[in-house]
């Protein structure tokens, strides 16, 4: 595919798009940050679910997991906020610790850098996180 073609599912809260390109996402995700309660967003391939990248963003302040496959392959950004942030996460209320939340610009960067490569973006620091079963 031509990366002039390329396209980028993306679901908010309000609903699903398709986008065609790296801008299209960043206004999606600025526009989300600056609602009272902020947004979040599930950024994938057109053709795939996985792998995917999961932001929520409420101000200047993000949270972001990347999803490799669905068999609990998942990471969680690592930041160093000096306080928590609640955002809402599949409708319900969740308050991020301190650690993991990082500036909503560096969550940016990571959707650029996911829209270049699909993998796991290496522009900030990560951690595991494993289903336990």
């Amino acid at each position: 595919m031509n990366p002039s073609e390329k396209r980028m599912r993306v679901s908010t809260t309000s609903g699903e798009q398709l986008c065609q390109s790296k801008a299209e996402i960043t206004e999606l995700i600025k526009r989300g940050a600056a609602l009272p309660d902020g947004d979040e967003l599930w950024i994938s391939s057109e053709e795939t679910e996985y792998p995917c990248l999961t932001i929520l963003a409420k101000g200047g302040c993000a949270c972001v997991h990347y999803f490799q496959n669905e068999d609990g392959d998942v990471w969680q950004s690592c930041g160093d906020c000096d306080e928590e942030v609640t955002f809402l996460a599949g409708g319900e209320a969740w308050t991020a610790p301190e650690y993991v939340i990082i500036p909503l610009e560096k969550a940016i960067y990571c959707i650029e850098e996911f829209w270049d490569t699909q993998e796991r973006p290496a522009s900030i620091e990560w951690e595991a996180l494993w289903e336990e079963g």
